[in-house]
């Protein structure tokens, strides 16, 4: 609480803008440091400069400095203040968010079919409810007749990086946690205000073989035109969790593969949310029903008109069927990608300039 408090008081102080300059233009020169990388001047630097300069005449230079060395020397990383507060904010206005991101109107927005099949789901603190959102009469019985071998629990709302995501597993007694937390109405009660149980995707062999226990997914990411309103794949890399994790973030420990866009191949290195790298043992391999994932991708992008820009995060399950465990249509966070050595928006960067600087943020 203290620390958020403190935020929101230095945003006070210095604006929205120089606080998140400040902030990425400090991780990306602690990033260089890390990783033994030079933190002067970068070939292509001036361009860089240049290309951002409509948006704001302090161009962060360390994020350049810092993904040049994986992207090459190219003028389309773009500085994450600009990227947040002038890019996002007029492609997926913010006014908008909330039911869009709401996971528990998930099976509504994209088809209940391409997400997992939801148990309990709440809403603002209120009753606890079913899959068709009408109150469950009784939970127990409800938990006791699920068809599922194991659950997730998860915040419905204002969560990242993968934070307070439980898996519950069958039981003699119901639903249990590796470390023995029971599942019941009174810990649904008193986990959140806003929350879903959903069935735990049983995922393809090819995605589970590097870490069974967590699922694993792909994060795709989908740009609809502002040009034409035709959804375009940018950007797609492979996560896996790390030794025992139950989710793939690579903030809890896990690692992100960059995959080839036009036929699902994977890449050779797999980093962490640090930038180091190493071998991936599947290099060259492809993910399994590409053409699927990538269609389904493009159909949630058509599905939420108000917005540009989706970060999706998506499952293959036993089967091959994509699935769809969240979408994410604010706070787009760039830096895996250029890591993997993908820009948020591919060709298509131009366009985006031009309609972003002519529709600005109020």
């Amino acid at each position: 609480m203290k620390s958020r408090l403190l935020k929101s008081a230095v945003k006070k102080t210095v604006g929205n803008r120089f606080y998140d300059y400040m902030l990425y233009s400090h991780f990306c020169y602690q990033a260089l440091r890390r990783l033994g990388l030079p933190t002067g001047k970068a070939e292509g630097e001036d361009a860089f400069r240049r290309r951002w300069k409509p948006y704001y005449r302090w161009v962060d230079p360390y994020i350049y400095r810092l993904h040049s060395h994986f992207c090459g020397p190219t003028p389309d990383i773009i500085p994450e203040d600009i990227l947040h507060l002038q890019i996002e904010e007029s492609l997926n206005p913010r006014s908008y968010w909330d039911v869009y991101e709401d996971k528990v109107m998930f099976p509504r927005v994209i088809g209940e079919e391409n997400v997992p099949r939801t148990v309990v789901a709440r809403i603002r603190g209120g009753l606890l409810l079913g899959a068709d959102l009408l109150p469950l009469a009784d939970v127990e019985k409800a938990l006791a007749e699920c068809p599922f071998n194991a659950l997730i629990l998860k915040p419905s709302m204002g969560t990242s990086c993968g934070m307070r995501v439980m898996k519950f597993v069958r039981t003699a007694d119901g639903y249990a946690t590796a470390d023995g937390t029971c599942l019941d109405k009174n810990f649904l009660l008193d986990f959140d205000d806003n929350l879903v149980l959903q069935e735990a995707v049983e995922q393809h062999p090819f995605m589970a073989r590097l870490c069974p226990t967590a699922a694993n997914t792909m994060r795709m990411v989908v740009y609809r035109s502002v040009a034409d309103g035709q959804p375009h794949l940018t950007s797609a890399y492979f996560r896996f969790g790390g030794p025992g994790a139950v989710v793939d973030n690579c903030h809890a420990g896990g690692r992100y593969v960059a995959v080839d866009l036009a036929d699902g191949r994977l890449h050779d290195r797999s980093f962490d949310d640090q930038g180091f790298f190493k071998p991936f043992p599947d290099a060259g391999q492809c993910i399994p029903c590409w053409d699927a994932a990538v269609e389904l991708s493009c159909h949630v992008a058509r599905c939420i008109p108000h917005h540009h820009l989706f970060a999706l995060d998506m499952a293959i399950d036993k089967d091959g069927k994509p699935v769809v465990l969240e979408y994410n249509i604010g706070g787009f966070s760039a830096h895996a990608g250029y890591y993997v050595g993908q820009t948020p928006f591919g060709p298509y960067l131009d366009e985006v300039i031009d309609w972003t600087l002519k529709h600005q943020p109020k």
